[in-house]
């Protein structure tokens, strides 16, 4: 063996240690199975927006109630049935000991829907992850109601076995144009009854 030889199995030796121990540690990147579709602001924007559509018709948003005929959700201005923290709710009200944000407008209550799923979508979320099944998602989200993954997951035409990961695979987009409106209607769904949290 010359001595480039050497040099260079030591350099690759070295190297796999190196990538060895990022691994152990954590810190190199891991390689997807498959790579994620890099989606357009605009596309990004209609999947939240879809996903927020279908946890409203989860959580009854826009059944009928005994809240002037609307439901608990619909009268607090919180079409995801948010719990603190949400976003810009630290200071928000609760309904009775419900937990549940009672946000002033309902462009503020579906500002902060949207936010939790671009968290969730993200991996910035402290509790859910890209990995999460609809069904565990479920788990956390409404407090062990599989039925709730099972709705969001018809209601957006996926098994409730998909990852938050996959859904935008899975999920037909079309992004709102000026003319448009955006993808799923309240029209289009029919709503369910949530039990109460």
């Amino acid at each position: 063996m010359s001595s480039l030889e050497d040099k260079l199995i030591s350099m690759l030796a070295i190297a796999a240690v190196g990538w060895l121990l990022l691994g152990l540690l954590g810190l190199h990147a891991k390689v997807p199975g498959k790579p994620a579709a890099i989606l357009t602001p605009a596309e990004q924007e209609a999947k939240v927006h879809t996903i927020a559509e279908a946890i409203a018709m989860a959580e009854g948003y826009y059944a009928t109630g005994e809240h002037d005929g609307h439901s608990l959700p619909y009268l607090l201005n919180n079409p995801g049935s948010l719990k603190k923290p949400a976003l810009g709710a630290e200071d928000l009200p609760t309904w009775k000991d419900t937990g549940l944000v009672i946000f002033p407008s309902e462009d503020m209550g579906w500002a902060a829907l949207r936010h939790q799923i671009e968290l969730m979508l993200d991996g910035d979320s402290s509790i859910y992850s890209p990995s999460d099944t609809l069904l565990l998602v479920a788990s956390k989200y409404a407090d062990g109601d599989l039925n709730w993954g099972r709705h969001v997951a018809s209601t957006l035409g996926v098994s409730p076995d998909s990852t938050l990961a996959d859904i935008g695979e899975h999920l037909t987009l079309t992004v709102p144009g000026p003319e448009q409106t955006p993808m799923i209607k309240p029209a289009q769904l029919t709503p369910v009854s949530s039990p109460a949290k």
